[in-house]
């Protein structure tokens, strides 16, 4: 998703950082051993990948580069997924190089990859990785400082067919007065083609899609911690939640309980959408006040050490679905069910056309539509994708769902203002996601730990979370 902006938050999110010992949280929150990716598990993939790579060919990625905020401030740092996933390295001004064939550096014996980043530096951030660091702490066997990657790229292409190269920067830069939209990617390769006209220059993004939606014990361990965080998260919201508040508040609350449980990042802006807020479906502005008889929708995903969870649930404000929020909200619910009970090893977009068909009769049987073939006004997009280092994984699912894949599943329905149907219905957003595994006897949903039944919500509704305490007992 896109770039966020981080938005000052108002009393609350000071109420909360001053009773964060006091509140008592769930057993998913409680202090485990930090996990992590070894570096055996880092070169394994850098092998698996150069044994996909063809014959003479050389690769070469490049870490992300510090992002501007405003004058001379960035945003927070986070590396480029494909470098994370294939390095570790959490630092931009980095390069691998990859040769199946093997590249000569100096009299030593020839090596398959080589790690280049900056010298070890002290600034105002605080200290560098250096050229020992990604040795200890990376496993690099070959390091080099970043400034000999020419020299030793030109010396390593000599003889390659093919450079696979995507460097990681904006791919689309505009200019109004110019009246010009620059491809960087195509220009990139461009540039290269002049340079090396004997050398085909290619990606390898199909073939790190296809390794990155296998996820390993240690990444479902990492995207677990994640969803259990944001499952928390939905819980003190839910409690939280009541009339008059603002959708700012409950942004506090979910943020607060990320932070809480060791997430870096929000995976994506958090989507906290009420009334006809609920209608839009990545609305992340997150300033209206809720009112009584509204629902809100809250599609949120802490991110730890890189890998992002997505879940989303919908409630209403005033802590009792009204019947006829309760009709949509149970057309949607069991669309979810009776998809995920389809998913399985082997299947592709059975379980989509099923929650497809379920809405479509629940709509039907509403009135709100006539046909099926209209079920689209109302459901305006896909089931799923996968998640991961991405909130919207790279993968290729069309050839069937494996073992090791993790899916989002979520339906929904959204009736705004205006539509062709009873006004009852207007301003009722309506979405249901979670997270689910493919195992090799079926399916495991592994964000079950965020209530979802129209019961479980509305007692717990009943209950004061975090986002209600006041300051000075007020």
């Amino acid at each position: 998703m896109r770039a966020w902006t981080v938005r000052r938050r108002l009393h609350v999110a000071v109420c909360l950082a001053f009773i964060s010992l006091a509140v008592p949280f769930y057993a998913a929150s409680q202090k485990q051993d930090d996990i992590r990716i070894t570096p055996e598990e880092y070169r394994q993939r850098r092998a698996l990948l150069m044994s996909k790579m063809e014959p003479h060919s050389i690769a070469i990625f490049k870490a992300k580069d510090f992002s501007n905020r405003s004058n001379d401030v960035n945003f927070a740092y986070r590396q480029e997924s494909n470098f994370l996933y294939l390095t570790g390295c959490e630092e931009p001004r980095a390069y691998l190089l990859l040769c199946p064939d093997g590249v000569t550096i100096g009299e030593a014996a020839p090596v398959k990859e080589v790690f280049f980043i900056r010298p070890k530096t002290r600034s105002a951030a605080g200290e560098s990785l250096g050229l020992e660091g990604a040795k200890a702490e990376l496993g690099f066997a070959s390091v080099l400082p970043g400034t000999e990657l020419m020299g030793v790229a030109k010396g390593a292409l000599t003889g390659k067919k093919v450079l696979y190269y995507a460097p990681s920067m904006p791919d689309m830069v505009s200019d109004p007065l110019m009246e010009k939209r620059t491809i960087v990617s195509r220009e990139v390769k461009s540039e290269l083609q002049a340079s090396f006209p004997d050398l085909e220059i290619k990606n390898l993004y199909g073939a790190l899609g296809e390794m990155r939606s296998i996820k390993s014990p240690t990444e479902l361990a990492l995207l677990q911690k994640a969803i259990d965080a944001t499952a928390i998260a939905h819980i003190e919201a839910m409690k939280s939640c009541e009339p008059g508040m603002f959708e700012y508040e409950l942004q506090a609350v979910i943020e607060y309980c990320f932070a809480k449980n060791g997430a870096e990042f929000q995976g994506f802006p958090s989507i906290v959408g009420s009334g006809p807020n609920s209608c839009i479906l990545h609305y992340d502005a997150n300033r209206r006040k809720m009112q009584d008889g509204d629902v809100v929708v809250m599609d949120i995903g802490a991110e730890y050490h890189g890998y992002s969870a997505d879940i989303t649930r919908t409630i209403p404000v005033n802590g009792a679905f009204s019947p006829v929020q309760r009709q949509i909200y149970e057309i949607v619910l069991r669309a979810q069910e009776e998809a995920i009970k389809l998913m399985k090893p082997g299947t592709t977009v059975e379980h989509s056309a099923k929650a497809t068909e379920v809405i479509a009769d629940g709509l039907m049987k509403l009135g709100l539509i006539k046909d099926k073939t209209e079920v689209n006004r109302y459901y305006t997009h896909g089931l799923s994708h996968g998640i991961g280092l991405d909130v919207h994984d790279v993968g290729r699912f069309g050839a069937g769902m494996q073992p090791g894949m993790i899916l989002t599943v979520e339906p929904g329905i959204y009736v705004p203002e205006g539509s062709p149907c009873d006004k009852k219905y207007w301003n009722i957003g309506v979405r249901i996601e979670d997270d689910v595994l493919i195992t090799p006897e079926g399916n495991k949903v592994v964000s079950a730990a965020a209530p979802k039944s129209i019961k479980e919500i509305e007692v717990l509704m009943k209950r004061q979370g975090l986002g209600n305490a006041k300051l000075g007992g007020r």
